[in-house]
């Protein structure tokens, strides 16, 4: 799983609920609180979090990026003044301590060559004198060093009055920059307002070509509706009088139908007559005989061929081929009487 980094808004929103919850933090909290990241991000982070505390108190729309190159902006200068007069002051406390040290071996020198003089003093006044004459040279030098020791922390005031006027300075600009900040809150506030003017005149123009369009809409769809109800009874009309035509075929029809079943029961009376006189002339010939069982084979055949063709042409609901059937069985029982006759 990959590191999570630490970024400006990553560590301000930490640093935002450490101190909302009014308990002491450190780096290690967020960082923790982030979930990663390194001390040489987090820290300058931290560290400009706190110096834009009072102005994001002050501006507390104001995003975090600007904070943070404000902040890093005041750190950088004061980071510049501060490392400057740190350097001074430790080139001061260099030559500081190279001088003490210097006259600490000479006092060390001095006091050597007074107790070898002082053993040598009864011996000699010229030797005391030149051992006086270099102790005054040695106060001289020693009082010198007190006056630069002097200057040096004249300097130091000066550095330090320095940066109090570089932290008056930065109050100074924070300020312009909080009005600055004021500046740009109140004309982003008369541009929405403008904005938001301008928003409601458009809306309410298109709101009147919207009524406009909606009442040319609504005209057209009653034109519409009104063609589509001529439309529609003239369509009825129509309907109704295909109807009427076709329920004056279907009588028709059922009448056709009623008179070809009478003619079928004609013909097959008269077949059942034909049948009963084949059968009283059985006793007269043989041959007869043979006929009338030739012509009730026939006579099966056609009923059967009649049966097929009435379930193969749905003859009950269909006239022409009832017609075509009541034709065929005609011109059979012509051709039996025929042959009889022979």
């Amino acid at each position: 799983m990959a590191q999570k980094l630490a970024t400006v808004s990553t560590v301000f929103a930490a640093c935002d609920r450490l101190d909302a919850a009014n308990e002491r933090w450190n780096r290690e909290d967020v960082r923790n609180e982030v979930g990663g990241g390194g001390y040489v991000v987090i820290d300058p982070l931290i560290r400009a979090w706190r110096s834009l505390k009072p102005l994001r108190e002050v501006a507390p729309s104001t995003p975090s990026e600007l904070l943070h190159q404000v902040a890093a902006s005041l750190e950088t200068h004061i980071a510049e003044f501060v490392g400057d007069a740190e350097s001074r002051l430790a080139e001061s406390q260099k030559v500081f301590d190279a001088t003490i040290s210097e006259l600490s071996e000479k006092l060390t020198s001095l006091e050597a060559d007074l107790e070898v003089k002082e053993e040598s003093l009864k011996a000699t006044e010229a030797s005391n004198a030149s051992l006086t004459e270099q102790l005054d040279q040695t106060k001289a030098n020693l009082e010198a060093a007190k006056v630069e020791n002097a200057r040096l922390v004249t300097e130091n005031d000066g550095l330090s009055g320095q940066v109090s006027r570089m932290e008056k300075e930065h109050k100074v600009i924070l300020q312009s920059i909080q009005a600055e900040n004021r500046e740009l809150l109140k004309q982003q506030a008369e541009e929405r307002s403008r904005a938001a003017e301008e928003h409601a005149s458009a809306l309410a123009a298109q709101r009147k070509e919207l009524a406009v369009e909606a009442e040319q809409a609504e005209n057209r769809l009653m034109m519409l509706l009104d063609q589509e109800r001529v439309e529609a009874k003239t369509h009825s009309k129509k309907l109704a009088g295909d109807l009427e035509k076709m329920a004056q075929k279907s009588q028709s029809g059922r009448e056709a139908v009623v008179a070809l079943e009478s003619t079928v029961k004609e013909l097959t009376r008269q077949n059942d007559k034909l049948e009963s006189d084949l059968a009283a002339q059985l006793d007269v010939s043989s041959g007869l005989q043979a006929s009338l069982e030739d012509q009730k084979a026939q006579a099966a055949s056609i009923e059967r061929e009649f049966s097929a063709y009435k379930e193969e042409h749905k003859l009950s609901g269909d006239l022409g081929a009832l017609q075509d059937a009541v034709a065929v069985l005609q011109d059979q029982l012509r051709e039996k009487k025929v042959k009889k006759k022979g």
